[in-house]
This record gives structure tokens, C-alpha cells and sequence, in this order.
């Protein structure tokens, strides 16, 4: 069960908290949710995709992580994330941003889940400096956490206008790796290339100006990623 409790400097000045990676923190899983203002990052290293909530119709980017519902191929067994740019989701941590009432009006706060194993007494390095002051880690979380407020900001709008200009097309991958085997994927949606590049100019107009036109190309780019999470698969498998 989680404790979520808003970090403070009096009753929280002796925790630290160790960034790790592992399975244990949920990390095991194939996709991960990724924001519209990391998506220049994010196209060096995954395939971003669009999934669509069976339910809602809603559709979310991702980055591919791996071809099973629980393979995370960035994964080490040493802790770490196997690539340069980690996705905000995962990088938050067991921090949230949250309001707290402060004698007569609430105010936003950074909430920590103090049962996770990352937060620790006397732990380095320390959530806060010896002075009270929020130290490089926490001021490191906060950035992490405004980055993900504002990137959501975005987020519906742009899937708005792709939409609009029918952009998105659905991914069907058929993958066949070294030892064999195939794997047929329902990756999800990608950016439709040739409808891209045949829009009207009114229409690039408009997506250049709301800042979606890039978003496009990065995420159209980013499906030539999919053969090095090939060649990840292939070296584990060895």
C-alpha cells in the first residue's frame, strides 16, 4: 500500500532517494506513455506509437519498450535504463505533484510514496539540504514533474489535429528474429507518412504554427527504431 505524504523539510530532512530501475517499480512493461514535449528526445531512441483505449477511444502516444506486454528490452539487470533519454513517466519516480492546505489556501505540493524502496533514511542522495532548502535531487523532481504538467497541456490538441487531418494509420508489425521465430505485433498507430507530406498548405500552415508539424515528423521518424529493439531482442536471446 502506498503512503503518499507531501515532502517538507521537518518531517522529511533525513530521506534521500536512489533513482533505480527494475521491475519491481513497474518497469517491466512493453509500452510506457510518453508527452508531447518529449517526443524530439524520444525519437532518437524508441518507436513512438499511438495506442487506443479500447473503451474511451482515447488514443495516447507511447514508446515502445519491447514486442510482449511485459518486455521492457531497456531494462539491465543492473538497475539501469539502457538508453539515453529516459521517458518522464518513469523518471518521476514515486513523486507526484499534489495540493496541500496550508492554513487557509491549498497549495501545490510534491507528494512522495515513502513505502517505496527508493526513499530512504539517511539515504544519498538527500531530499533536502542541511539549511531546509530543496536539494539538486528534489529540484531535479520538481522539473520532472512541471515537465509532465506541461507537456499534458498539449497533449489533446495535438491529437485533435491529427485527427483532423487524418495522420494517424494503424501498425501491424510481422518481425522475424535470428533464432527463428516470428512475432506478429499489433504495435498500434503511426504517423501516415504520405498523408503527411500530401497536406494542403493551409493545413501545414496550421500545424507548423501550433508546433504539431514537428511532433509529426519525429514521430514518422521514429519507426526506424523498430529494427534496433530487433537487434536488442536478438542479442538477449543469445
Amino acid at each position: 500500500m502506498k503512503d503518499l505524504q507531501p515532502l517538507s523539510f521537518e518531517q522529511h530532512k533525513t530521506f534521500g532517494y536512489t533513482e533505480k530501475y527494475g521491475s519491481e517499480y513497474g518497469h517491466q512493461v512493453g509500452a510506457v506513455m510518453i508527452l508531447p514535449n518529449e517526443f524530439a528526445k524520444a525519437q532518437r531512441e524508441y518507436p513512438i506509437l499511438f495506442r487506443k483505449d479500447s473503451e474511451t477511444g482515447r488514443f495516447l502516444p507511447v514508446v515502445l519498450l519491447g514486442f510482449e506486454e511485459h518486455e521492457n528490452l531497456f531494462l539491465n539487470e543492473s538497475a539501469t535504463w539502457g538508453a539515453r533519454y529516459i521517458p518522464l513517466a518513469v523518471r518521476q519516480g514515486p513523486f507526484l505533484i499534489g495540493l496541500q492546505q496550508q492554513e487557509a489556501e491549498q497549495r501545490l505540493a510534491i507528494y512522495a510514496d515513502l513505502n517505496d524502496s527508493r526513499i530512504q533514511q539517511n539515504a544519498t542522495p538527500a531530499l533536502f539540504n542541511a539549511d531546509g532548502n530543496a536539494s539538486a535531487t528534489l529540484n531535479e523532481i520538481r522539473e520532472i514533474l512541471s515537465a509532465r504538467h506541461k507537456g499534458s497541456e498539449s497533449l489533446e490538441p495535438m491529437i485533435e489535429a491529427f485527427l483532423k487531418y487524418n495522420l494517424l494509420e494503424r501498425v501491424i508489425l510481422e518481425i522475424g528474429l535470428s533464432h527463428g521465430a516470428t512475432i506478429k505485433f499489433d504495435a498500434g498507430y503511426t504517423v501516415h507518412i504520405e498523408n503527411l507530406m500530401a497536406l494542403e498548405n493551409d493545413a501545414v500552415v496550421a500545424l507548423h504554427k501550433s508546433g504539431f508539424l514537428s511532433l509529426a515528423y519525429n514521430v514518422a521518424d521514429s519507426v526506424n527504431n523498430i529494427q534496433r529493439l530487433i537487434d536488442i531482442k536478438n542479442a538477449k536471446m543469445k
